[in-house]
């Protein structure tokens, strides 16, 4: 607990689930129960058209749900973009996935993953006022492209 708490206060923009709680309670008329409180990456106004919890594996790593909607968690094989991220924010980023890793191995811990959302909007409403910078959207810094070819422009919650 001591290195996790360090590890969440010395990085800022960690990828680690952030617990702000364990807690135990017993209702006067019941059986006692636990419950986490933890931080929610996508408590957000933005809708979340697409979730992905990605374990870089391929093995049972593809959703089998014959209805998949936006309510539905996709693994590693159903993700079917390129990414392409401003330099400086993906050297972040992998950087922040190396530090992290790091920490869950110093800790023995191999069973993780990143979970991914996607909120798509309209590039037409991104010009008109998006909440990401100008410079973004000229020099196309931050674009997704499907396998089908289809060119859109995410805000990633990662």
């Amino acid at each position: 607990l001591r290195d996790y708490y360090r590890h969440v206060h010395t990085y800022d923009n960690t990828l680690v689930t952030k617990f702000f709680g364990l807690h135990r309670v017993k209702p006067s008329s019941g059986q006692k129960f636990r419950f986490v409180v933890m931080g929610n990456m996508f408590c957000t106004e933005l809708r979340i058209h697409q979730r992905f919890d990605l374990k870089g594996s391929s093995l049972g790593r593809s959703t089998d749900k014959v209805k998949i909607d936006e309510n539905t968690t996709l693994k590693d094989l159903d993700l079917n973009y390129s990414f392409y991220l401003e330099p400086s924010w993906r050297d972040a980023l992998l950087k922040q996935i190396e530090i992290d890793s790091e920490f869950l191995k110093n800790q023995g811990i191999m069973d993780y993953s990143l979970l991914l959302g996607f909120h798509y909007r309209a590039r037409q409403s991104l010009l008109r006022g998006g909440s990401l910078p100008e410079s973004i959207l000229q020099d196309n810094k931050l674009a997704v492209l499907s396998e089908q070819g289809k060119h859109e422009t995410v805000s990633p919650y990662l």
